[in-house]
């Protein structure tokens, strides 16, 4: 199978999108198949063996760039010949769209709950007004053969906003690497808590995140105050003043939060770290949780991350219904501080992500791109059996030729 692979970024330390593209284009790879890859930026050293086309785009704005990578990629993949196109990021026409970003639709709405305002929020900013032109069209059904998920939760919101047939959309949950991440990690860097200047007796909670207000840290620092003995460490690229400029209305010291930047080693942290917490307004499912239930923390995330569909709650991790309920993540706090409940919680967590690797992720992509093709196949014949036979007026007698709108003399 010959497979044109679109994506915008494509690196294994930029984000979870860019990481999901890397470690799926590898084993497709590896597997056999012939991969032509499509991106805007791409890390120099994780092609992995795939053939690598730069397409240029508009640099200087974020709308811009995204229609201009749109434009380009199709002119470049204009004429040749692949057996699937598919397609990370919001890009059309293709074969399968995989919707790593989630809905932004739906995203728009919990970002802007009042229609009149959502509406000037998109009439506003251009790069929202892209985003919908692109998404809109992506979903019509004469863009796209099938669509690929990460979590029921986001096959949900494209049914209800898109309203596509569900026979369409196949759910297929992310891998984690478990040579990398395990829970063998606690020995292995067992000095690194020292190192991050965590004081001793201390519970440590994770946060991963390179949109932090998104992704929930003003709730868990509002949180962290009606709590004592928890650190949280902040790893991830932010502005770190407003964050802080909370912590000290609410009364944090030095040791409550601390703030390690961005990382290539992200093992190190989960290491250091008794759970993770990740109350995010919209995920569509989170790597990075499902990285920690690897290596076996127990996880607190919320009801609008995919991820939530790993956990039960109260038995490997908690889910919060609301992701501003600072309150109720206080009390799941409390809970974990209890060292006999995180231990027997984070157990629970690594046997729920035994069996997700990136060889079952790449099993059930190739079968959604099988079946894409199948579709495709049949519907190029289909074009080809009609367009060789004269068409037949509409009520005429069988066999009776219908030359348009001239009558036959």
């Amino acid at each position: 199978m010959k497979i044109a692979f679109v994506t915008i970024g494509y690196s294994s330390s930029w984000g979870g999108a860019e990481m999901v593209a890397v470690n799926l284009s590898r084993v497709l790879k590896e597997r056999g198949f012939k991969v032509d890859l499509y991106a805007d930026r791409v890390q120099a050293d994780a092609a992995g063996g795939a053939d690598v086309h730069r397409i240029p785009s508009v640099k200087f704005l974020s709308a811009v760039r995204r229609l201009s990578f749109n434009r380009n990629v199709s002119k470049v993949l204009s004429g040749k010949e692949y057996d699937v196109r598919l397609g990370l990021c919001q890009f059309f026409p293709l074969d399968v769209y995989r919707a790593s970003g989630g809905v932004h639709a739906h995203w728009m709405r919990l970002r802007y709950p009042n229609a009149f305002f959502r509406a000037l929020k998109y009439m506003t900013s251009p790069v929202n007004l892209a985003m919908w032109w692109l998404e809109s069209n992506l979903m019509k059904k004469r863009n796209h053969r099938m669509i690929i998920t990460n979590s029921k939760l986001v096959k949900s919101h494209i049914i209800r906003y898109f309203n596509l047939d569900s026979d369409t959309i196949r759910v297929v949950y992310n891998g984690v690497n478990h040579d990398v991440f395990n829970p063998d990690l606690k020995q292995k860097y067992g000095s690194f808590r020292k190192a991050l200047g965590v004081p001793g007796g201390r519970v440590v909670a994770l946060f991963v995140a390179n949109n932090w207000e998104r992704k929930g840290l003003p709730t868990i620092i509002r949180a962290l105050a009606r709590v004592e003995g928890v650190t949280v460490v902040v790893v991830g690229r932010g502005r770190k003043g407003k964050f802080l400029r909370l912590a000290e209305r609410c009364g944090l010291d030095s040791q409550s939060l601390i703030f390690a930047g961005a990382t290539g080693n992200i093992e190190k942290f989960y290491a250091a770290a008794d759970f993770f917490v990740l109350p995010t307004q919209y995920d569509p499912c989170s790597n990075a949780c499902l990285e920690a239930m690897a290596c076996g923390l127990p996880v607190i995330t919320t009801l609008e991350n995919g991820a939530s569909e790993f956990i039960e709650h109260g038995k490997n991790g908690f889910v919060l219904r609301n992701w501003d309920d600072h309150e109720g993540l206080s009390g799941l706090f409390l809970k974990l501080k209890d060292r006999s409940v995180r231990e027997k919680m984070g157990k629970s967590a690594h046997e729920a992500l035994r069996c997700f690797t990136w060889d079952r992720t790449t099993e059930e992509t190739l079968r959604v791109l099988e079946e894409a093709a199948i579709k495709k196949t049949f519907r190029l014949a289909d074009r080809t059996i009609h367009s060789e036979q004269p068409h037949e007026k509409p009520g005429a007698p069988s066999g009776a030729v219908w030359r348009g709108r001239k009558r036959d003399r």
